[in-house]
């Protein structure tokens, strides 16, 4: 089966069990700092709505406790790869690719996953940096 790195925006679809049909049948995997956002957004949902927290904030009550339940514990099925195995691939990697630390970090998890990253909304340099490691990317958006 193949390997969906999924973005924040992502991932909170995933979790809210608005799985797009396009990754259905995959597995998913995401980024330590995709998953931060997530969560930061999540809990702030109360406070203000923004693209990651606002269809949180609109589901109804069940479905949203469930949903944030779910970003708060990360389900086993969806891999979050350590920074204690991708800080060495950064490392290499660093002086290729002209990218903030979120980039960094997913460019590194999906050549060690051997992963598709699939994104929300575009990000040229990330996706010029995949091109360039030979590493799939989709835009579903």
């Amino acid at each position: 089966m193949t390997v969906a790195l999924i973005d924040d925006q992502l991932l909170g679809a995933v979790l809210r069990g608005s799985t797009p049909r396009a990754l259905r049948r995959s597995d998913f995997a995401t980024t330590g700092y995709w998953y931060v956002r997530l969560c930061q957004a999540v809990l702030a949902a109360a406070d203000r709505r923004g693209v990651l927290s606002g269809p949180f904030a609109d589901l109804p009550e069940g479905l949203r406790s469930r949903a944030i339940a779910a970003a708060l514990e990360l389900p086993e099925e969806i891999d979050l790869l350590s920074l204690r195995h991708l800080a060495p691939d950064i490392g290499r990697l660093r002086p290729r690719h002209a990218l903030n630390i979120l980039g960094m970090e997913a460019l590194a998890a999906a050549i060690r996953l051997q992963a598709e990253v699939v994104l929300s909304t575009s990000s040229p340099r990330l996706e010029a940096a995949l091109a360039a490691e030979q590493c799939g990317c989709r835009i579903l958006g």
